[in-house]
C-alpha cells in the first residue's frame, strides 16, 4: 500500500555528513526505490570538491522511479544551512494520490454507482428524442424524416469524440474530461429545449453526442483503474445494465412527456436531471487514473524538495547500496515511468482513429482478443 505520510527527523542530530567516495555517486547507481540517473546540478564545469568531504549542495541530483509502494524517504536535517534561513517548508498533504486500487470498498461503489448513474442518463438521451419527432415537425413545417437526421448528428457525436477524448483521459485522467464533457451535455441539452430553428435542434443533437459519449464509453477504464482483474464481473454488469436501462427509459418516458405536454419539456426534464447529476460528479468524483495520480504525487513531492532545498534545508534519507538499513542523505528527484514509456498525445489519437480499420490476420487478431 502506498505510504502518504512523510517522516521528519526528530532532532537536528539526525543529520548525515556525506563522505566523498567515488563508489557511492557512480551514475546509474542501483538503490532500493528503484534505478537512478544522476545529473549536475550545477552544470560540468562545477569546481572539484576540496580535501574528502563535498558539500550536499555540490552533489549531482539523483533521479528515481517513483511507485505507490515507495517508502518515501525522510529529510536528513531541520537545519538551515544558510544564515538566519527560514522554516523548513511543510510537508505537502498525499493522501489524495494513494493507488485507486487501495480504496475502500465503500469508495469504489460510490465511484462505481455515480459512473452508472450518469451513464443511464447519457444513454437516455439516445432513445428520448423520436418520440417528439411529430411536434418539432409541424412546428418548423419539414418532415419527420428530416427531424430523424437529429438521431443522426446525435450518433455521429457520439462516435467520434471518445476517438479523441479516451487518449486524453489516458494522459490527463478521467475527472477532467468527464467534467468538461458533462457541462457540454447539459448546455446542449438546453440548447435542444430552446432553439427555435431545425438546423439548431440538429447542431444541439451533434453537442449532446459529443458530451454524452465519455459516460457511455470510459466508465469501463473508470472500472479498470479502481478494480483488479477478478473483481470487475459486478462493477461491468453494473455498467453494462445501466446502459441498457437507460436506452429503455429514454422512449418510454419522453413519450408520455411529448403525449401530456410540450416537446420541450422532453429537454427540459433531461437538462435538470443531467445538470443534477453532473454537479455530483465535479463535486464528489475522484481522479481514478494511477498513472496520472502518481504523476501528480511525483511534482508535488518535487516542488516541496526544491522548497526546501532553497530555503537551506538540503538531503533526503535514502538506502545505500543492497542494504536497505543503511541510508545516507542526497538530494533527490522522482519522476513516473509511464511518463516516459507514454506515446505523444497526437500518436495515441492516430492510434484510436486508424486502428478500427485496420484488418489483422486470423491468428493475429485472435491473439489480440
Amino acid at each position: 500500500m502506498a505510504t502518504s505520510e512523510i517522516k521528519l527527523p526528530q532532532s537536528s542530530s539526525d543529520s548525515v555528513e556525506w563522505q566523498h567516495n567515488p563508489k557511492q555517486v557512480e551514475a546509474g547507481q542501483q538503490s532500493n526505490t528503484g534505478k537512478r540517473h544522476t545529473e549536475k546540478d550545477s552544470g560540468e564545469n562545477a569546481p572539484p570538491p576540496t580535501e574528502n568531504t563535498i558539500s550536499l549542495d555540490e552533489l549531482p541530483i539523483e533521479y528515481d522511479y517513483l511507485t505507490f509502494d515507495i517508502d518515501l524517504p525522510s529529510p536528513s536535517t531541520l537545519v538551515s544551512s544558510l544564515p538566519d534561513g527560514p522554516a523548513a517548508p511543510e510537508p505537502p498533504d498525499l493522501s489524495n494520490y494513494v493507488s485507486p486500487f487501495t480504496w475502500s470498498e465503500s469508495r469504489k461503489t460510490f465511484t462505481t454507482w455515480l459512473s452508472c448513474a450518469v451513464t443511464v442518463v447519457t444513454a437516455y438521451a439516445a432513445g428520448s428524442y423520436s418520440p417528439a419527432s411529430a411536434q418539432m415537425s409541424a412546428e418548423w413545417g419539414v418532415s419527420q424524416e428530416a427531424i430523424f437526421v437529429g438521431i443522426t448528428t446525435f450518433t455521429t457525436g457520439f462516435a467520434i469524440a471518445p476517438m479523441v477524448l479516451a487518449p486524453f483521459s489516458e494522459i490527463n485522467g478521467r475527472k477532467p474530461v468527464f467534467v468538461v464533457t458533462g457541462i457540454l451535455f447539459v448546455i446542449c441539452q438546453l440548447c435542444c429545449a430552446v432553439t427555435r430553428s431545425y438546423p439548431g435542434m440538429l447542431v444541439a443533437r451533434f453537442g449532446v453526442g459529443v458530451g454524452g459519449s465519455t459516460f457511455s464509453t470510459m466508465v469501463g477504464g473508470v472500472v479498470s483503474d479502481i478494480y483488479h482483474t477478478k473483481d470487475r464481473n459486478t462493477p461491468m454488469a453494473l455498467f453494462s445494465g445501466a446502459a441498457l436501462l437507460g436506452t429503455g427509459l429514454g422512449p418510454l418516458v419522453s413519450g408520455f412527456i411529448a403525449q401530456h405536454t410540450t416537446w420541450r419539456w422532453v429537454f427540459y426534464l433531461q437538462t435538470i436531471t443531467c445538470g443534477l447529476l453532473i454537479f455530483a460528479v465535479v463535486l464528489f468524483f475522484k481522479e481514478t487514473r494511477g498513472s496520472v495520480l502518481l504523476s501528480r504525487k511525483a511534482l508535488l513531492l518535487n516542488k516541496w524538495y526544491e522548497e526546501r532545498e532553497k530555503a537551506g534545508y538540503l538531503g533526503l534519507m535514502m538506502p545505500f547500496g543492497d542494504n536497505s538499513d543503511k541510508k545516507q542523505s542526497r538530494r533527490v528527484r522522482w519522476k513516473v515511468k509511464s511518463d516516459e514509456e507514454r506515446e505523444s498525445l497526437a500518436k495515441l489519437i492516430g492510434v484510436s482513429l486508424f486502428r478500427p480499420f485496420r484488418t489483422f490476420p486470423v491468428g493475429q487478431a485472435s491473439s489480440m482478443t
